[in-house]
Parts: structure tokens; C-alpha cells; sequence
């Protein structure tokens, strides 16, 4: 991750650098203040990632809404480029949850004061003027910071499912070398002390041969023990549940085993069970811990409590490896955090190959843009019913008039965005409409009140919209 931070914080650099000294003029108090920015987020991205890209996503938000001349002001893109950075790198090192939380926050918060400022420019228009920006805004953001999150996600996922099948890997080769020091070992060990006890009791052996046999046959005994100690630490090569509670147990973990029913796959279940206990061991050290074990004619339920209050509650990597034994589902449920797992019968299981859950990713962003997209576009169909400014009427008004008389012949809805803006007159209230006719020379109209008079009436060629 320290060198993603590092990547970052040059990207950043470079893209603030090009934008400062843009123009001719060097801004230096922007240039100061945004690399001092971006050295601080990158510092404390490590322990507050979630406030960070929260921050990246408000500068983006704010800058939005500060208003200025158009031909003078900055086009500011440096923001984009640290969101997109830090977003990335949330989603491949850091937990799911609290980003996307801290990012719809921020964009939640940048509704109402959008809409007030665009209400103080533009009047009782600007409440659709300021929702019509803010979902764009927020189709900007979740393709900015959503797109890169995804993409971490997604790595962060592969990373877990490697790690999981190597760990599974290693327990497979573990628990094959154990059976076979157990089967093939351990029954010549057998046969040994089998045959020195023939040997001790042999009566035409004197006494100090039967007595070296007793203390061949003790060793090769002893060696046997220590072989079941090996095999019991690479694997156990005959599931028992009982043992393994029991050997929780004496480690000091509080387990409580409850089994209803016949079970049909021992060794599967035996790997839930035990994967279920580290687990709870390693993120609630301490806390009482229920395992109950349910199965019928067609599957075997694993369930597996403990309490969530504990600190740390969790699930861990490598439940990740239980998927291909059967359904997993892990999370809070009341003060308890549950793993559930069920086991389908030995026959009905075909190994599956693990990829990372693409669409569990992808369908909650996907079904907040939809929605936005929608609103949008509804919002922009909305006004423009009713937004278009016929050239006869334009050419009526007068430098002057009186507002309420030149809202009379005026559309009910303005234009929504502009695409062609300019500096308006001091404490004046610009607003556009389309023209019915549109040529190159006349695409959409300008109209500025102050103090209740049309002081501005201009018409805005295509030309401008293409400058």
C-alpha cells in the first residue's frame, strides 16, 4: 500500500503542477495549499482511509459550488485524479463498508447546500436547478471514485480467493501426508512392537533377551504415540467433532457443541466446524461460543455464534475458502455474529471454481447511477416542456421593462445548465431560455434583472457553446 500512497501523491503533485502553472501566472497559494493537502491525505490514509477519500470527494463537491467568472476562473481537475487514487487504493487494502458510507454522506450533505446556493443566484428556479446539478454530481463521483473502488475490490477479492486456495492447498497435501504416516507408518510401527511382544514372551529367549524385547516393544509403543501426535498436528485423519471442541476446549476457548441427526459428510462438516472456532478465536479471544450441527436426508447446517460485542467480531479470510463446501452466509445478527453453512450431501457437491463476486460488487453502484440517471433525465424532460423562448417575444422585450411585466411572455421553466457562460452584471439574475427557432446565430437567450428592471437581454450563438 505504501507505494500505491506514493503513486498517488505524484500523480496528484503533477496534476495540481500543470494546472498551477497554467495561464501564465502561477497560483501559489492553490499550488501550496493542495500539495500540502494531498501530502496530509496520503500520511493519514492509513489509519482514517474512509475520512480521506471522504475529503477527496468533498473538495470535488465544494469546488462545484463555488461560483466564478467563467472566461477568468480555473478549470480545476485535480481533484478527480485524488479521489480516483484514494478510492482505489480503499477498495483494495482497506474494509468495504465505510467508504461508500463516508461518500454517499458527503454527497447527501452537498444536496441541500447546492440547492441553497443556486437558490440565492436563480430564485425559486434554482431548487431544479440545484437538484438537476446535484445528480449529475453524483454521477460524476460514483464513476470518479466508484469505477476505481470497484476495480480495488475486485483485486482485493482475487488477492483473498489466492490466498484461500493456497491455504486450502496446504491443508489438502497436510491432511494427505498424515493419512499416510498414519496408515502406511503407523501400521509397520504396529507390526514392530507386535513382534517384539512375541519376542518378550518367547521362552526359549533367556532373560536378558525378553527383557532388551520389553524395552524394544516400549519404544516402539512410545514412537507410535508420537506419531499420533504428528498426524493429529498435520491433520486429522478421522473427523471427530467431539475431539476437536474438546482440544478447543482445553486451549480455553467457552464451546458449547450441540449435533441433531446423522451426518453424511463428516470431514466437510469437521472443516466448518474448525474453520468456525479459529475464527472466533482469533476476533473474539475469550467469548462463549455455540456450535450447533443439524443435518436431515439432503443437507448439514452449520451454525456458528458468537457475541458481536467482542472487540474485533468478524469474519475472517478464510471463510472465503468455505464457499466450495457449501452456502455461507456471515454477518450480525441482534449481538451476535453468525456464520451459517450449508453443507449439501457428499454426492450432490461439485467443486466449483472461486472468482470474486463481480455483480455483489457492481449492483448496488450500478442500481444508485440507474436511479440518479433516471431522476435526471426525468428532471431535464420536465423542464424542457416548457423552457423555450419564441424570437417575436424576445425581440418585444425591452432594456428596462419591468420584471413582472417580462415575466409574463416568459417560459415556466429556464434552461438547465449553461453552456455558454458569461460575467453578469452586479447583483443581477441572469436566467436562459432556448429559442423555438434555432439558428448559428441564435441558439438560446440571456436575460439579467436587477433591482426588478431587464437590464441584459443578449442572444447566445451557437459559436459561443462551441468556444
Amino acid at each position: 500500500m505504501a507505494m500505491g500512497r506514493g503513486v498517488s501523491l505524484v500523480l496528484i503533485a503533477v496534476v495540481v503542477g500543470v494546472e498551477s502553472f497554467a495561464g501564465g501566472e502561477v497560483r501559489w497559494v492553490e499550488l501550496l495549499t493542495a500539495l500540502a493537502g494531498a501530502v496530509a491525505a496520503v500520511l493519514l490514509f492509513g489509519r482514517f482511509p474512509a475520512a480521506v477519500v471522504a475529503c477527496a470527494v468533498a473538495a470535488v463537491v465544494v469546488l462545484s459550488l463555488v461560483p466564478g467568472p467563467a472566461a477568468t476562473s480555473p478549470v480545476r481537475i485535480w481533484p478527480y485524479p485524488a479521489v480516483a487514487c484514494f478510492s482505489y487504493l480503499a477498495g483494495r487494502w482497506c474494509d468495504g463498508r465505510p467508504v461508500p458510507a463516508a461518500v454517499a454522506g458527503v454527497l447527501a450533505a452537498g444536496l441541500p447546500v447546492g440547492v441553497l446556493v443556486d437558490v440565492s443566484q436563480r430564485g425559486g428556479f434554482g431548487v431544479l436547478y440545484g437538484l438537476y446539478g446535484w445528480f449529475l454530481q453524483v454521477l460524476v463521483v460514483l464513476a470518479v471514485a466508484g469505477g476505481p473502488w470497484l476495480i480495488g475490490r475486485y483485486r482485493r477479492q482475487r488477492a483473498e480467493l489466492h490466498t484461500a486456495g493456497l491455504e486450502r492447498a496446504a491443508l489438502l497435501e497436510r491432511n494427505r501426508i498424515a493419512r499416510e504416516m498414519h496408515d502406511s507408518l503407523g501400521h509397520e510401527l504396529e507390526l514392530v512392537a507386535l513382534r517384539a511382544a512375541a519376542l518378550e514372551v518367547a521362552p526359549a529367549l533367556d532373560d536378558d533377551v525378553r527383557a532388551r524385547a520389553g524395552e524394544m516393544r516400549a519404544g516402539v509403543t512410545a514412537a507410535a504415540e508420537r506419531l499420533r501426535e504428528i498426524v493429529g498436528l498435520l491433520g486429522d485423519p478421522v473427523p471427530d467433532l467431539g475431539r476437536l471442541v474438546a482440544r478447543a476446549t482445553s486451549a480455553g476457548q467457552d464451546v458449547t457443541l450441540t449435533v441433531s441427526g446423522e451426518l453424511s459428510d463428516s470431514d466437510a462438516v469437521y472443516r466448518v466446524v474448525r474453520e468456525g472456532l479459529t475464527n472466533a478465536a482469533r476476533h473474539a479471544p475469550g467469548a462463549p461460543v455455540t456450535v450447533d450441527v443439524v443435518a436431515d436426508g439432503h443437507s448439514t447446517t452449520v451454525t456458528i455464534g458468537n457475541p458481536a460485542s467482542a472487540p474485533g467480531s468478524g469474519p475472517g479470510f478464510g471463510i472465503a475458502g468455505l464457499r466450495e463446501i457449501g452456502e455461507v452466509t456471515a454477518g450480525i445478527r441482534g449481538e451476535r455474529f453468525v456464520l451459517t453453512v450449508v453443507v449439501p450431501r457428499a454426492a450432490a457437491r461439485r467443486p466449483v471454481r472461486q472468482r470474486p463476486r463481480v455483480w455483489r460488487l457492481v449492483r448496488v453502484p450500478l442500481a444508485a447511477g440507474g436511479v440518479v440517471l433516471v431522476l435526471a433525465l426525468g428532471l431535464y424532460l420536465l423542464t424542457g416542456t416548457d423552457n423555450r423562448l419564441d424570437p417575436a417575444v424576445y425581440q418585444r422585450l425591452s432594456i428596462g421593462q419591468s420584471e413582472e411585466d417580462v415575466e409574463k411572455v416568459l417560459p415556466r421553466f429556464q434552461m438547465l445548465g449553461d453552456p455558454a457562460p458569461a460575467p453578469r452584471p452586479p447583483a443581477a439574475d441572469c436566467r436562459r431560455y432556448w429559442a423555438t427557432v434555432q439558428t448559428d446565430a441564435r441558439l438560446f437567450y440571456r436575460l439579467c434583472f436587477a433591482d426588478e428592471r431587464l437590464v441584459v437581454k443578449e442572444t447566445v450563438p451557437r459559436s459561443a457553446v462551441s468556444r
